[in-house]
């Protein structure tokens, strides 16, 4: 989800910018490596889950010129790995299988196994990566918002990611069979013009035993989590009263969270990509720590505990259910997002009129 902070034209600062130039990154590219295919024979894996350490890599191949502040994304073309229906065996038992939806995984930096460029030991670190555990999803998703390191000419550098399977139950009901998704990574210049993009084939075989996939007997209500009733984007408006910037503003949004849970016992973590607000795709100098976090149930016969969370690029528990009756139910909850609780205002004031945003990844952790 999206959130936005809007400030009023009187807090408008003048700038005074020199007029720059554009340089030619036409022969700057990436490419991709890594583990392109993945064998799972054990079906406890997909309950308890697991990570592939350096399973995917972006290679970054310098062109004739000097690159600065480059952005790096990538992007699943399908919101889930397509099953390819390898077994007839299989098939002709079971029926066709199903896909494996994308919300199942994560990707998450690999410092030690990516490669620092040959004119800079200190590149990874300075490039400013997300660190965090990215959940991925069928959307284009940041990796490298504006890189502190810029490419030059004839450059050579890596960057790794670990890929994570999120456990579930649920996965037992996947069928043995061969699983592909296509990630696109695209690479953009300063002025978000796009420099270079590239296709990734990854695929993972899911191959125990002869009868020990697909599993019978499976709850039909099934994990999941879901922003809705507006919840997917939330605007924190301070407009031209100053009442605003002395106590805060806050939204409230009501049944804005729904999570489906097949034996009730979850917890959901929330988590930003960046530690700012962005402003026209730059970082801000507004930390997205100043918003506070707070979900309620929307309905009283929803059992669960919560804690109030300041915004953070760390995975935070914002709700947690033990799964005293509401075993096999849909769960709704309220979310409130506010700056009230800070000391002072002072992160929103000073700052150029307009509109700042943050994402924020919402995760529902089957327990």
């Amino acid at each position: 989800m999206n959130a936005f902070l809007s400030f009023p034209t009187r807090l408008l600062c003048c700038l005074l910018l020199a007029t720059g130039f554009a340089l030619s990154i036409q022969a700057q590219t990436i490419q991709g490596g890594g583990q392109s295919y993945l064998t799972i024979s054990d079906t406890a894996l997909l309950v308890r889950g697991i990570s592939f350490a350096n399973n995917m890599r972006v290679q970054f191949n310098g062109g004739n010129a000097v690159t600065p502040n480059w952005k790096l994304t990538v992007q699943p073309l399908t919101a889930y790995f397509a099953a390819q229906q390898t077994s007839a065996g299989d098939v002709a038992q079971f029926g066709p299988g199903p896909n494996w939806p994308i919300q199942y995984f994560s990707i998450k930096l690999n410092p030690g196994a990516s490669q620092n460029s040959w004119s800079n030991a200190n590149s990874i670190n300075e490039i400013g990566a997300v660190s965090s555990t990215i959940p991925l999803s069928a959307s284009e998703i940041t990796l490298v918002e504006k890189s502190n390191y810029k490419m030059v000419a004839s450059d050579y550098f890596a960057l790794s990611y670990d890929l994570i399977l999120n456990g579930s139950r649920q996965l037992l009901t996947l069928h043995r069979d061969d699983y592909i998704v296509v990630m696109r990574f695209r690479l953009y210049n300063a002025s978000g013009n796009l420099v270079s993009q590239m296709d990734y084939n990854h695929q993972i075989g899911l191959w125990p035993g002869w009868m020990h996939l697909p599993q019978s007997g499976m709850p039909q209500i099934t994990n999941g989590i879901l922003l809705q009733n507006g919840g997917s984007n939330v605007t924190l408006s301070f407009g031209q009263d100053a009442q605003s910037y002395a106590a805060g503003v806050e939204s409230n949004l009501n049944n804005s969270l729904q999570v489906s849970s097949s034996d009730g016992k979850y917890q959901v973590t929330v988590q930003t990509l960046s530690n700012y607000f962005t402003r026209s795709g730059t970082a801000s100098g507004i930390p997205v720590s100043k918003i506070r976090l707070t979900a309620s149930p929307y309905s009283s016969a929803v059992v669960s505990s919560y804690t109030p969370v300041s915004l953070s690029t760390t995975a935070r528990t914002l709700i947690l259910n033990n799964g005293s009756g509401s075993a096999g139910v849909v769960n709704n909850y309220n979310l409130n997002y506010s700056t009230k609780a800070n000391a002072n205002q002072d992160a929103f004031l000073n700052v150029e009129a307009g509109s700042y945003e943050t994402q924020i990844t919402f995760i529902m952790n089957p327990l």
